[in-house]
C-alpha cells in the first residue's frame, strides 16, 4: 500500500509544479473584475452549531468573490444556532420562492437578513447532514454551489483559487475540490484566521500530517487522471443543475460526499456525457479536528463505514472499460487500498509474529520487514511534506519539526490506532452505525 502511495506522491509532485506556477503568475484576479465570472452559494447545514456558526459565517462574508451568496440549512437545531443567527445578521422570516428540485424533510421557514451578508437561512425539520446539504441548494439562487460545514474557515481566495476550474472549462466542470487543513492551535480573531499553527497535542498533530498527505500527495494525482474519487464534504464546489440530475447527497449516508462524486462519474460515463470533476491545491478551507482519541474513533469509523457503502454500492464499476480510468485503475485502487488494505495490515499484525514465534521466520528477515514497512511509511510522510512546501502555510522551524516528530513516530502506535478502528468500522456491527458527537469547541477557542 506505501507503494502506491507513493507512486500518487511522485505523480502528484509532477501536478502540483503546474499548478503552483499557474497560481502564482496566472491572471484569475482579473476574476475579481470580470461581469462573466460565475456566481456561486455556499451552502451550509447546521445542527447544533451555536458555539461557531456567527464566526464561521463571518469568515465567509469576507472571502474575496466577486458575487456570492450564503445559505444556511437550519437542520432541526435544538441549541441556539438560529437564535444566535438572527440576532448577528438581523434574519427575518420571508416568503421567497422555494424550489424542491431534490426531496429534503420539510421546511418550516426561510428568513433573509438586513445586515450587509447576502445570506438565506432554512429552518428545516431535522433530516441529517445531506438532507440538510439538499435543502440548502433546493434555496441556492446560483449556478455553483459551496457545499461546506459550519466549523470551518475559509481563505480569502479559494473561491477564486476552485472557480477559476470551472472558468477554464464551463461546459465540462460539474465538481471542484479543495484543500482542507486542521485549524487547530492556529490562531482566529472574528472568523478569521491570523496565525496558522501545527498543533502541540499529539492527535490533532497526528491528522494535520495526514490531511498533508491526502490532500497533497493524491488527490493531484488523481485529478490528473480525470480520475478523482473524491471532492470532500467540508470543501466541494458543484454545478447545481449536475447535482438535481443525481438526486443530490443521498440522505443518511456515512459517506455522502463520495458517494455523490460518484454518482456523477456514473451519470456522465453511462450517458456519454463529457464532463471533468478537479481538484485543486491552492483553494484552502480550514476545520476543526477532532482533540481526543475518542472523538477520532467515532470519526474514522464513521469514515470507514461510509466508504463500505459507497464501494458496495459502486462495486460494478470495477475493472469495467466503459468506465474508463475511474473502473481500471482509480476505482480497483480505491478498493484495495484503502478499503482492504486495514483487514490486510491487521492479518499481519498477527500472522507476522506467529511466524516468528514458530520460528518460521527469523530475526534478521523481521527486522528487515519492520524496517521495509517503517522505512516506506516514513518516506510518503516526508514526500508529502515536501510537496506541501509548495503550498504551505507552515513555515517556521517550530511547526516543521512538530511535523517531522509526528512522521518519525507515526508507525510506532497511531498509524496501528486508526487501523484497529477502521476494521471496528467493518466488524463492528450496529454499534458503529451512528454518527456520534463531534464535540467541537468552535473556530474561535482552538489555539493550544
Amino acid at each position: 500500500m506505501q507503494a502506491y502511495l507513493i507512486f500518487l506522491g511522485i505523480r502528484s509532485a509532477l501536478v502540483l509544479r503546474n499548478s503552483w506556477f499557474l497560481h502564482r503568475f496566472g491572471r484569475f484576479w482579473e476574476m475579481l473584475a470580470s461581469d462573466s465570472t460565475p456566481p456561486i452559494s455556499i451552502v451550509i447545514p447546521a445542527y447544533n452549531e451555536a458555539q461557531g456558526i456567527v464566526d464561521s459565517i463571518r469568515s465567509m462574508s469576507i472571502v474575496r468573490y466577486p458575487r456570492f451568496e450564503i445559505v444556511v440549512a437550519d437542520d432541526g437545531s435544538t441549541d441556539e444556532t438560529l437564535d444566535r443567527m438572527i440576532e448577528a445578521f438581523d434574519l427575518e422570516i420571508v416568503q421567497i420562492p422555494y424550489r424542491p428540485d431534490i426531496a429534503t424533510a420539510p421546511i418550516k421557514a426561510i428568513y433573509r437578513g438586513h445586515s450587509p451578508v447576502d445570506i438565506t437561512v432554512v429552518q428545516k425539520e431535522n433530516g441529517g447532514r445531506a438532507d440538510a446539504l439538499n435543502a440548502g441548494v433546493n434555496a441556492a439562487r446560483y449556478p455553483y454551489v459551496l457545499c461546506t460545514d459550519a466549523d470551518v474557515i475559509l481563505d480569502a481566495d479559494c473561491l477564486l483559487a476552485s472557480m477559476r476550474k470551472v472558468v477554464e472549462d464551463r461546459v465540462r466542470t460539474v465538481a471542484v475540490g479543495g484543500n482542507i487543513r486542521p485549524l487547530n492551535g492556529s490562531r482566529v480573531e472574528l472568523g478569521h484566521l491570523v496565525e496558522a499553527s501545527v498543533p502541540k497535542s499529539m492527535i490533532p498533530r497526528m491528522q494535520s500530517l495526514e490531511y498533508v498527505r491526502t490532500f497533497l500527495a493524491s488527490r493531484p494525482a488523481w485529478s490528473s487522471l480525470e480520475a478523482l474519487p473524491l471532492v470532500s464534504g467540508a470543501f466541494g464546489i458543484w454545478k447545481r443543475s449536475a447535482m438535481v440530475e443525481v438526486g443530490g447527497f443521498t440522505p443518511g449516508h456515512f459517506g455522502e460526499d463520495m458517494d455523490l462524486t460518484m454518482k456523477l462519474h456514473r451519470y456522465h460515463l453511462e450517458k456519454g456525457i463529457p464532463y471533468r470533476i478537479s481538484y485543486d491545491p491552492s483553494a484552502v478551507i480550514w476545520t476543526e479536528v477532532p482533540e481526543t482519541a475518542r472523538v477520532l474513533r467515532r470519526q474514522r469509523i464513521r469514515w470507514h463505514r461510509g466508504l463500505m457503502s459507497v464501494v458496495s454500492d459502486f462495486r460494478a464499476l470495477t475493472f469495467k472499460r466503459r468506465y474508463g480510468k475511474l473502473g481500471i485503475v482509480t476505482w480497483p485502487g480505491m478498493v484495495l487500498f484503502e478499503y482492504l488494505a486495514p483487514i490486510v495490515e491487521f492479518v499481519g499484525w498477527i500472522v507476522i509474529p506467529t511466524a516468528f514465534l514458530l520460528g518460521a521466520l527469523n530475526t534478521a528477515s523481521l527486522l528487515a520487514l519492520l524496517a521495509l514497512a517503517f522505512g516506506i511509511g516514513l518516506l510518503n510522510s516526508l514526500l508529502a511534506l515536501m510537496l506541501d512546501e509548495a503550498f504551505g502555510y507552515f513555515n517556521s522551524p517550530r511547526d516543521t519539526s512538530r511535523l517531522l516528530v509526528i512522521a518519525l513516530i507515526e508507525n510506532l502506535g497511531l498509524r496501528q490506532m486508526t487501523v484497529a478502528w477502521r476494521i471496528r468500522a467493518i466488524f463492528g456491527g450496529k454499534s458503529t452505525m451512528t454518527w456520534g458527537n463531534m464535540e467541537r469547541r468552535g473556530v474561535g477557542s482552538l489555539a493550544d
